[in-house]
């Protein structure tokens, strides 16, 4: 299969080269695009042992992307971008690097970044606002109770986030739109790795990521709908007799989910499903974890507010322990007209945790306020 697939890119990408001509080249222009945003955030909580003082400030997000656009005489355009992040104590690290090409027929991506199984998905998440909802600063303070969940973000099993990929993407039709993505090795970014590189260290080997959207407007109606599935060869991390007595299924997943909007209104629902993925073949009782998550938005000019539920069930460990979380969210942020680039919100966030069998249970309220300046 990956031979069949990174033979289908190769024609692509000659189709891409070879297609004729339809308007005069033009060298690459660079531009440069970033973000700073600062966050301050409060919570109360259960379950509260090093979990700090209740109160967190903190610098979110800080992004510095470049990018480099030209067109060939035969239409074709061709971008090279990356994006650097800021972390702690000044450190810096490049988060996306790719090159794209792209004409009539498609466009094809090499590098850093994301699949079509994650960049593809649709669902209520698709409508946070504030603080990002799920995924925002509250996994930073809130204690979930040791559980390393799957469902925030609504995000799948065996994501290989920014490992090293080639993806194809088809051109819209009707709004409809289809991608295939292929990761060698889910811990391969830019060189890291690449003599060193182990076949039982955890990574996920031959990611195959499917994803298809549909993004219209019908009447007044916008609607849009994503399909993803994921599919890997796991890498246990264990060695010899260790993983020959404790063999892992491989990861299958899959998503769907779809918003609608008329008149300043939208809802969401999405749903995911990560199986069996990654549990003992011999604890037939593993569930990794599903999840569903429903949300609504309303925006009137420069301000929106939005409000979203995700409930996530796993049962990791068998019958023993299972664990149910949700997350509920209410954001509200605004773009200031009068400072063009910079944008304030606050969020409050619900969670609760409930490990069966275990004292690990938490029910914690988020507080955050935020700004950013964009650029």
């Amino acid at each position: 299969m990956k031979k069949i697939l990174l033979g289908s890119t190769a024609l692509v990408g000659a189709s891409l080269l070879g297609a004729a001509p339809v308007a005069a080249a033009e060298a690459p222009t660079i531009s440069f695009a970033g973000w700073t945003r600062v966050e301050v955030s409060f919570v109360d909580q259960d379950l509260s042992a090093g979990a700090g003082r209740g109160y967190h400030f903190e610098t979110d997000d800080n992004y510095l992307t470049w990018s480099a656009r030209g067109t060939a005489d035969n239409g074709m355009t061709y971008t090279a971008s990356s994006s650097m992040e800021f972390r702690a104590a000044g450190t810096a690290g490049v988060d996306e690097a790719k090159i794209s090409l792209t004409n009539p027929w498609g466009t094809v991506v090499m590098g850093d970044d994301d699949g079509a199984d994650d960049s593809m998905m649709v669902g209520g998440f698709s409508l946070m606002t504030a603080g990002f909802g799920y995924d925002g600063g509250y996994t930073a303070t809130v204690n979930r109770g040791g559980v390393g969940f799957t469902g925030v973000f609504a995000s799948l099993v065996g994501d290989t986030g920014d490992a090293t990929k080639v993806s194809y993407f088809t051109p819209r039709w009707n709004g409809l739109q289809l991608g295939v993505s292929w990761t060698p090795d889910s811990g391969h970014a830019f060189d890291a790795g690449i003599i060193a590189e182990a076949d039982n260290d955890g990574d996920n080997e031959n990611v195959l990521g499917l994803g298809m959207n549909y993004n219209n407007t019908i009447g007044d109606v916008g609607v849009r709908f994503g399909l993803t599935h994921g599919r890997a060869n796991d890498d246990v991390a264990q060695a010899g007799a260790a993983a020959a007595a404790q063999p892992r299924e491989d990861i299958r997943t899959w998503s769907m989910g779809g918003t609608l909007s008329y008149a300043g209104f939208s809802v969401g629902l999405g749903h995911g499903d990560n199986g069996d993925s990654q549990c003992t073949v011999a604890n037939t009782a593993c569930d990794q974890s599903d999840w569903w998550d429903i949300s609504a938005q309303y925006r009137s000019g420069n301000t929106t507010i939005a409000i979203g539920r995700l409930d996530n069930e796993s049962n990791v460990a068998g019958s023993a322990v299972g664990d149910d979380v949700t997350v509920t969210t209410l954001g509200v942020s605004h773009n200031f007209e009068s400072a063009p680039g910079m944008r304030a919100w606050a969020e409050i966030v619900q969670l609760e945790v409930d490990r069966t069998g275990t004292a690990s249970d938490n029910d914690a309220t988020y507080m955050m306020i935020g700004t950013q300046i964009a650029f």
